[in-house]
Order: C-alpha cells, then sequence, then structure tokens
C-alpha cells in the first residue's frame, strides 16, 4: 500500500511538471528598441546595431556596441539579427554591414526598403545578399517564413506618424513588427507603431490569435493608461509585456506611470541602462 502511494505521487509530480513547464527567456537590453534575446537553443538581435539616438532617444554604449562586433560575451552565438525600420536611433548601415562581413553565419531579417537603404549608404553590401532574408509585407498584411528553425511572422504595421503642414513626413518610412517563435516562447516586437496602427491591424485581419508570451511594445502604445492596457491584454493576451523606446528624460515619469499600471498587469517591464538584463520566467501550461 506504501508502495502504492509512493507511485501515486511521483505520477502526479510527473504530470504536473509536464503540463506546466517553464521556460526561461533571457532579455538583455541594448538601447531604445534594441534587444538580445536567448532561449535554450536561440540567440538573436533586434534592432540592436545603431549609434544615433536623435539626440532624444538612449544610444548603446561603446563598449556595448564593440561586444557586439566582436561577439563578446554575451552577444557571442548570434544567428539572426531583426531590424524593424532603418532610422538612425534603430539602425547604423555601416555598423549592419560590418557586423553582417565578420560573421557570415549571422542572417539579417528586414525588409527591402530597409535592405535598399543600408545598400545605398555601404557600397557593396549587396555582396552579403545570402544572409539577407527579406520579408516586406504590405501594411495591414503578414508573412510568415521560418529561418534557420525560427518561426517568424513579419507584420506591416504601419509607422506612427508625424505631421507637418498637413503631410505625414513618415509616409514612406516601411515599419514592421515581428512575431517570433524561439523554442516555443512567443514574442512579439512592435517596432515604430502606434495604438491606432496596432488596432487598424487587428481590424483588418479579424481578432488576434497568435498567443504571446512576451510582447514588447512602443511607450506610446499605453499612452492611455488603464484603458490601453486593458486593449492589449484583450487582444495579444501577453504574460509579460516590454516597454521599450522610452526617452531617457521622460523615463522616471514613465516608471511611475507603470507602477501604478501594476495594479492591472504586474508583469510590466521597463529596462533603463544598457546591457541590463532579465530573465523571464515563461509558463507553458
Amino acid at each position: 500500500m506504501k508502495k502504492l502511494i509512493i507511485i501515486t505521487i511521483f505520477l502526479i509530480y510527473s504530470n504536473s511538471f509536464l503540463f506546466a513547464q517553464t521556460n526561461d527567456l533571457q532579455v538583455t537590453y541594448i538601447a531604445n528598441e534594441g534587444f538580445m534575446l536567448k532561449t535554450k537553443s536561440h540567440k538573436i538581435l533586434i534592432d540592436a546595431l545603431f549609434t544615433d539616438g536623435y539626440g532624444y532617444f538612449a544610444c548603446p554604449t561603446k563598449d556595448v556596441i564593440e561586444k557586439i562586433l566582436s561577439a563578446s560575451a554575451p552577444f557571442d552565438g548570434v544567428s539572426l539579427c531583426f531590424l524593424t525600420h532603418y532610422h538612425k536611433d534603430h539602425s547604423d548601415s555601416k555598423l549592419i554591414f560590418d557586423y553582417l562581413s565578420k560573421f557570415p553565419s549571422v542572417k539579417l531579417v528586414t525588409t527591402k526598403p530597409a535592405l535598399t537603404f543600408i545598400d545605398g549608404e555601404q557600397f557593396r553590401f549587396i555582396k552579403l545578399k545570402k544572409q539577407f532574408c527579406e520579408i516586406t509585407p504590405e501594411t495591414n498584411r503578414s508573412i510568415m517564413q521560418t529561418i534557420d528553425g525560427v518561426t517568424v511572422k513579419v507584420l506591416g504595421l504601419k509607422h506612427m506618424s508625424f505631421y507637418e503642414d498637413g503631410i505625414d513626413i513618415e509616409e514612406y518610412m516601411k515599419n514592421i513588427g515581428f512575431y517570433i517563435n524561439l523554442d516555443g516562447i512567443r514574442v512579439f516586437h512592435s517596432g515604430d507603431t502606434k495604438m491606432d496602427n496596432l488596432k487598424d491591424y487587428i481590424a483588418k485581419n479579424g481578432t488576434w490569435k497568435d498567443p504571446v508570451d512576451v510582447a514588447f511594445v512602443y511607450y506610446e502604445l499605453l499612452n492611455d493608461g488603464k484603458p490601453a492596457l486593458e486593449y492589449l491584454k484583450k487582444t495579444l493576451n501577453p504574460q509579460y509585456i516590454v516597454v521599450m523606446h522610452v526617452p531617457p528624460s521622460l523615463h522616471e515619469e514613465l516608471s511611475v506611470k507603470l507602477e501604478q499600471l501594476k495594479q492591472f498587469f504586474p508583469n510590466l517591464i521597463l529596462f533603463k541602462n544598457s546591457i541590463d538584463s532579465q530573465t523571464i520566467l515563461v509558463d507553458k501550461q
């Protein structure tokens, strides 16, 4: 009888372990919307290679850039480099050219406009085209592709608008978001988009059906506070939200706001310093 009880307890414990596992996602903040994401068998960069914040946004430190370019820990073993768009607070064409040249096994996932822009600034960039994964969805459309074992959905999320004299000066800037599956951990990265653009995308594509474990969102998506947070919970339904692209001058103010919003969604994360890192435990039911 005692032996039967022990076996039963073991089986209950084993089943609970199988059906309620946690997977680790190590998030290393680089600056602005730049991150390195690491799972058990993948390591990727998103919007990581840049040095210009237009005098307003955060930039990686010189030491961090040197570590990325030399593949020094923790930036060793990167296989994919993602780029949402080619604004200089996300992308430095020379750094990208140098990085891909040094590491021919790394692939760059971005749009044709971004590749065209980099090629225009860096003569002979096209010679690295074997490393290009060009995916260019139309606005409010998506394209799915598997790259080196990583399933990626690229979302045509319109870049936020800025109007001068009735003209949207960002009309021609092609922004994309990413929905990436890394060892079963589902990550969403919005790029530079605002709530109206995200709502427009969802309205034109029906109910959001892709499970999101960790959502990386542009900070202005939370401008409306609790209603905006409730919308993200209702649509994306993430386990965690990482708030990004926060200008250093607004960091303290937004930190206070997020502390208030944590009453309704505790798993809000805001990084401050370049190379700060946090391991997120994703519950996989």
